[in-house]
C-alpha cells in the first residue's frame, strides 16, 4: 500500500517512522516544509553520495552507521543542551536540506525540508537517537549524535559551528 505522497506504508514499520508520519499529520507540517523521501527519489544514490563525500571509507561496500566517527573533511564539534535547537542558527531558513535518521535495523530514513520543520519533528520524536542534516548540494553536513554531540562538517559548516560555539561562551 502507498501513502498519498507515494511512500510505502506496511504494518512492520519501524516505530521511528510511524512516529515521525504521526508529528507531521499532528503538527499540520506541510509537505512543502518536510517530507519523506518517496520511493521515486534514489535515496541510495543520495546516500552513497553523502559517504563518498563526507566519510573515509574502509570497505568498498560496509558503511557505518555512525558517520561521524569517520569524517573526512574539517571537523567541528561541541556539546550542548538540546542542540537540535541550535540547528536554525546554522542553516538558512529558507534553504530544503535533507535530514536522515537511523531507525532500529541500521537503516537510514531520508527526510528533506526546512529546518524550522526539521527542529519540530526532532523535538516531538520520541525515537530520533541520532541524526544527520545534509545540504543538498553536498557542501556541509551536521550531526546530532547520541552523545549530544553537535558535529559540522564540509564547506563552511565547522566555522559556523565555532562562531556559535564563541557566542555560547561569551553569554
Amino acid at each position: 500500500m502507498l501513502s498519498k505522497n507515494g511512500n510505502i506504508l506496511r504494518r512492520d514499520w519501524e516505530n521511528l517512522r510511524t512516529d515521525i508520519e504521526g508529528i507531521i499529520k499532528d503538527k499540520r507540517i506541510l509537505e512543502t516544509d518536510f517530507k519523506a523521501i518517496s520511493i521515486h527519489d534514489n535515496w541510495n544514490e543520495i546516500e552513497n553520495r553523502i559517504y563518498h563525500t563526507f566519510c573515509e571509507l574502509n570497505h568498498p561496500a560496509q558503511r557505518p552507521i555512525w558517520l561521524w566517527e569517520y569524517f573526512k573533511l574539517d571537523t567541528f564539534s561541541i556539546v550542548i543542551e538540546q542542540p537540535y535547537k541550535f540547528l536554525d542558527q546554522l542553516v538558512d531558513n529558507d534553504e530544503t536540506v535533507w535530514l536522515f535518521v537511523n531507525g532500529d535495523k541500521d537503516k537510514f530514513w531520508f527526510y528533506e525540508g526546512k529546518i524550522k520543520a526539521i527542529e519540530t519533528v526532532i523535538e516531538e520524536s520520541r525515537y530520533i537517537d541520532e541524526l544527520y542534516v545534509a545540504s543538498k548540494k553536498y557542501q556541509w553536513l551536521i550531526c546530532i549524535n547520541h552523545h549530544d554531540n553537535l558535529i559540522a562538517t564540509g564547506q563552511i559548516m565547522p566555522d559556523k559551528l565555532r562562531q556559535l560555539q564563541e557566542t555560547q561562551n561569551s553569554r
